[in-house]
């Protein structure tokens, strides 16, 4: 009867993986935002031994990430991009479990709401999913979004808390006043000031804004201003370039080169995709280094005027947006004609929101910081047929910028057994402190690897790793920030039977007290018995004490 039972859980287990593995290929029909990506709680039914459960875990191909402090439960994490309801529904099927449930998320209370009397008619976004990203992060006032249009309204009250001094490249002086209203407009998407009790809403509610006008106040536009604006929008520390300019004609090496050298310097560069209804070339936003942003709608198709294709990257709304004018110094209006240029500046307050997550500091601006935030925005945007990547998402991004993961290979002294399943732990502790401020378990597969991740723990912390019987060994001062702590590779010691992180009478006795069974717990060598090889590992290492 118990083979049945185990044969049935198995191919259940099969079916479900097969769901999962479809999940990588094709879209989910659910949002998955409904749920914590590929996550599962159990509740195993209690006639299921310790044993039984890691086993079942194996088999299902799941991470342990926590059990429950209060209540009896596991966390399980598979595959972050298959449908966990149907995950979830096979595990049920298979009389293992009281229940098996997606990690559900709770959305009462979870979203900011801004006091902005005007927040009510900017339905893009709650679109994009920007109350429930402000909840989590609002961004960071040093950082530095520049707009590179036709100027800002600098009086305009909605504006002026968030205004750096900039630069009019097109008549020459320090004065970038907006007289014809596209770059306020396009300004105010991006970083109206927000929560203020007047007017809109912006996309990034905190950061501030470097108007550089590239125009002259009759709108011509010089190669040479656009070059000497990329130019000057680095040199002031911008993290973020908005272009929601361009032609259908290459602008040549010169402007690409000046975009390249931004980019290298770490600075972001978002461009409108243009709107030529077509999939042609639309520069500056072709050249690889700038994210290209078409428009859609709310209801996620297309914007009629977007230009669109394989080489534009993501979308964003356009045709139903509300934002600053320069009629007087506190107007508003709504633009309904769905164009990439007002598209583009709500992924360059992504971009400016997301860069104050990976950075140290605003002056931690570098290519390797750029493109954190680039896979960032383009990683988790929701897919659509009209784009390379998708419409953009920014709770999700928010929160895959919070969640570091920390990845390793462990090799355990004196280990000849299988690693793959084993037990690893790794602990969260202020750097040079023995307080433990988090912990996470998973398994280690058959080369000695593991990944976990903490979740809204930015900054230096120290790191302690240790697996089913070893000490714990310290990694001193990681940097946790996405994309996370990579390639640790660490030598654990065996012998710490009873997990006190000493190895001494006590685990010396756990081995002599089960000497000649196969409990797995004290079977420190793997190699399927307590015996003479395991207390032998026990007095070669008797006095140690973990790092």
């Amino acid at each position: 009867m118990r083979g049945t039972a185990l044969l049935g859980f198995a191919l259940c287990v099969s079916f479900g993986q097969a769901l999962a593995q479809y999940g990588l290929r094709g879209r989910l029909e659910t949002s998955p935002l409904e749920y914590a990506p590929g996550q599962v709680i159990v509740q195993f039914r209690g006639v299921i031994t310790p044993a039984q459960r890691a086993w079942a875990r194996q088999v299902a191909g799941a991470q342990l990430v926590e059990r429950g402090k209060y209540y009896d439960y596991e966390l399980w994490q598979f595959n972050p991009y298959a449908d966990m309801r149907k995950v979830a529904a096979q595990l049920q099927k298979s009389g293992w479990f009281e229940f098996a449930e997606p990690n559900w998320r709770i959305e009462l209370a979870s979203d900011w709401i801004p006091n902005d009397p005007l927040f009510a008619q900017q339905p893009a976004l709650p679109f994009i999913n920007a109350p429930q990203a402000w909840a989590l992060w609002r961004g960071d006032e040093n950082f530095i979004m520049a707009i590179l249009d036709t100027g800002a309204r600098l009086d305009h009250l909605d504006l002026q808390p968030r205004l750096l001094p900039g630069y009019d490249f097109g008549n020459d002086d320090a004065s970038p006043n907006d007289p014809f209203g596209h770059g306020t407009f396009v300004t105010g998407i991006a970083g109206a000031a927000t929560n203020n009790g007047r007017g809109v809403a912006a996309v990034a509610p905190n950061g501030k804004i470097l108007p550089v006008k590239v125009f002259t106040d009759s709108g011509s536009g010089f190669l040479s201003d656009l070059l000497d604006s990329i130019g000057y929008a680095v040199a002031q520390g911008a993290h973020v370039i908005n272009l929601s300019l361009g032609s259908r004609n290459n602008l040549g090496s010169a402007v690409q080169s000046a975009l390249n050298n931004a980019w290298n310097a770490g600075v972001v560069i978002v461009a409108a995709a243009g709107n030529e209804a077509n999939t042609n070339p639309f520069y500056p936003a072709w050249f690889p280094v700038c994210i290209a942003v078409a428009a859609c709608n709310l209801n996620g198709t297309r914007s009629s005027p977007s230009t669109y294709g394989s080489w534009v990257d993501v979308a964003a709304p356009s045709g139903d947006v509300y934002s600053t004018t320069r009629d007087s110094n506190d107007s508003y209006a709504r633009d309904r004609g769905g164009f990439t240029s007002y598209a583009a500046p709500f992924v360059t307050a992504q971009a400016a929101l997301l860069y104050a997550l990976v950075a140290d500091s605003p002056t931690d601006r570098s290519v390797a910081r750029a493109r954190a935030v680039r896979d960032l925005i383009e990683s988790t945007a929701t897919p659509v047929d009209y784009v390379a990547r998708g419409i953009i998402n920014l709770r999700a991004s928010v929160e895959k910028a919070l969640t570091v993961p920390v990845r390793g290979y462990v090799y355990m002294e004196g280990y000849r057994g299988s690693y793959n399943g084993r037990a690893v732990e790794v602990v969260l502790r202020p750097r040079g402190g023995t307080t433990a401020l988090a912990s996470r378990t998973g398994t280690l597969d058959s080369f000695g690897g593991f990944t976990v991740s903490f979740f809204n723990y930015l900054g230096y912390y120290d790191l302690a790793v240790r697996a089913q019987g070893t000490l714990f060994k310290r990694v001193a001062n990681a940097r946790m920030r996405y994309p996370g702590v990579s390639d640790l590779d660490l030598i654990l010691t065996l012998g710490d039977v009873n997990g006190d992180n000493r190895i001494n009478d006590g685990d010396l006795l756990q081995v002599l007290s089960n000497f000649g069974t196969n409990n797995a717990t004290v079977d420190l060598n793997g190699d399927g018995v307590v015996n003479d090889a395991d207390l032998l590992l026990v007095l070669l290492n008797f006095g140690a004490v973990g790092e």
